[in-house]
């Protein structure tokens, strides 16, 4: 909080992102002090938005795709690169922010994200 607070106060144009790696309750609390970007909703498995992570299961040594050994074959899919604390929906988010009084504005402008 003070952290923010005073990036807030000495860069106030600065970009404060708050990812979904940190718990919802904390993230909560963090809004209203300044906040300009947040994730929701998100997936940190390779393919994790495409489904592609399910699919040619392999390890990569050096650059190089490697079978599966036997006992790895029950992995159902491409495992996440962190841990997520708040899997809240983007709507749930979004709502909650709305409840205090904050607007959710959304990034739909990118081509990539399908529009």
């Amino acid at each position: 909080m003070q952290l923010i607070s005073a990036f807030r106060l000495f860069l106030p144009d600065l970009g404060i992102v708050l990812s979904t790696r940190e718990p919802s309750r904390l993230r909560d609390g963090l809004w209203r002090l300044g906040v300009t970007h947040a994730s929701a909703g998100s997936h940190t498995e390779p393919g994790g938005y495409t489904g592609a992570g399910r699919q040619n299961l392999h390890h990569t040594v050096r650059g190089r795709q490697l079978a599966l050994a036997g006992d790895e074959s029950s992995i159902a899919g491409a495992t996440g690169q962190f841990d997520i604390a708040d899997h809240r929906t983007p709507a749930e988010v979004a709502s909650q922010l709305a409840a205090i009084g904050i607007e959710p504005v959304w990034k739909d402008w990118d081509f990539a994200l399908g529009t």
